[in-house]
């Protein structure tokens, strides 16, 4: 008579990251966790070569020891692969994302595992797509341009037609302040090195700066944001020097 057993599977799935290596040995620390020796591997891909070993370091020093192009301290792609006792956890690392599958006939086993290993992930990544976040954060550095480009210009053609009062040149101030306040809250604030995808198996990444991981495009549209702002400024200035 066929025994039937059911499995418990459990998928999760982040599209930025930033992980080093402590943040690796702390999550394939747990995933090896009650598998043997033999049931476990560490792959990566280099120039057209697959690499094979049992644990991540001996992966590290295959990779140093190798005769391939590129530098042995940057890697593209890291792959895990643990099974045994109809158990089984598999880790993809690479430009596509940071995923992760567990599947076991053990539910509890099976949810305590992924709620581990994502408590470990979640902190340093990211779920929405580069190009969302790209898409959104130029939608938004463009829409403060704007804002700033209209509140100059009429700030110019009033003071052209006559000189404005202290109030209202107060309050343009006060405005652009806080426009511009709320844009380095926006972009500041929304880095944290979840921008990309970031993988070091070697040492540990080091924080950067929330204008370092910012595109080309992104780089562009902050550099019209700071001459609108500057013509603001410069249109505030002069009027209220009229004053």
């Amino acid at each position: 008579m066929t025994e039937h057993r059911d499995v418990t599977s459990n998928r999760f799935q982040f599209y930025t990251y930033r992980v080093g290596r402590s943040q690796l040995d702390r999550i394939f620390s747990i995933a090896t966790e009650g598998f043997t020796s033999d049931r476990v591997r560490f792959e990566t891909e280099r120039s057209g070569t697959r690499l094979t070993r049992a644990t991540l370091e001996e992966l590290v020093s295959a990779v140093a020891a190798s005769s391939l192009p590129g530098d042995p301290n940057v890697w593209e792609n890291l792959s895990f692969r643990a099974y045994g006792n109809d158990n089984h956890i598999s880790i993809e690392i690479s430009d596509l994302g940071f995923r992760a599958s567990i599947s076991g006939p053990d539910a509890t086993w099976v949810h305590g595992q992924t709620a581990r290993l994502k408590a470990i992930v979640e902190p340093v990544a990211g779920e929405a797509r580069p190009w969302e976040i790209r898409q959104r954060r130029a939608g938004k550095i463009g829409l403060f341009t704007g804002i700033l480009t209209a509140l100059s210009t009429v700030i110019v053609v009033r003071a052209a037609e006559e000189p404005p009062g202290t109030v209202e040149t107060v309050t343009g101030a006060t405005a652009v302040g806080s426009f511009l306040a709320a844009l380095v809250f926006l972009i500041g604030t929304a880095g944290k090195g979840k921008k990309k995808t970031h993988l070091s198996a070697t040492e540990e990444l080091v924080e950067t700066k929330w204008w370092q991981d910012l595109s080309t495009a992104d780089k562009i549209a902050l550099g019209s944001l700071g001459v609108a702002a500057l013509a603001a400024i410069a249109a505030y200035l002069s009027a209220y020097a009229a004053v």
